[in-house]
């Protein structure tokens, strides 16, 4: 017993002196819309909360290894919030920047009567660290009456750096133009 109590406080001790434990780092998305798409649209367009697939929506970033289906989870690499509450705050700026005339905000309340309602599901995120981050998703917008204006689905595909900045840079800049086609469809309605 004695034995027990010498050596668990050693283990303990040298643990804390000698064990390391590896920074966190923390990313998120920016923006990246600098031209104007149009300068009269002047809806009332609420953004809906973009879905993601589960295995993505979490505060790891996930990477896929070059032509395997394996995943990597990163426990060091992480986003400051969910990729859903990222990506849609990222379509809503793109979006204001894009329509600037327009009145753009997330669709969190029932109560608001927005002229438009843009929903974005992404099926598919993915990036392969040194090579491309890919992004395939459908998205809708509705009149205020729940009408289906249009529905489309797009795929895109960016080269990205070896590095996580890399990756959420690329994913940045594919909802940029996921953000264009939308700006670009809601004009046309």
């Amino acid at each position: 017993m004695k034995f027990i109590k010498i050596i668990v406080p050693c283990l303990l001790l040298s643990a804390c002196m000698f064990g390391t434990s590896k920074n966190a780092k923390f990313y998120t998305q920016a923006a990246t819309s600098a031209d104007v798409i149009s300068a009269d649209y002047t809806a009332f367009v609420g953004v809906s909360r973009v879905q993601l697939p589960k295995y993505i929506d979490r505060a790891q970033m996930v990477t896929q290894q070059k032509d395997s289906v394996q995943i990597n989870i990163s426990e060091y690499n992480r986003w400051v919030e969910l990729p859903s509450i990222l990506a849609t705050r990222v379509i809503t700026e793109d979006l204001s920047v894009l329509l600037p005339a327009a009145q753009i905000k997330t669709n969190q309340s029932k109560g608001e009567k927005f002229d438009r309602i843009v929903t974005v599901e992404i099926i598919k995120m993915n990036a392969v660290l040194g090579d491309k981050a890919e992004l395939e998703a459908w998205y809708v917008i509705k009149d205020n009456s729940k009408k289906t204006l249009t529905q489309q689905k797009i795929a895109k595909v960016v080269s990205i750096g070896k590095t996580y900045e890399d990756m959420a840079t690329g994913y940045g800049q594919l909802l940029d133009k996921l953000s264009q086609e939308i700006a670009t469809a809601l004009i046309k309605r």
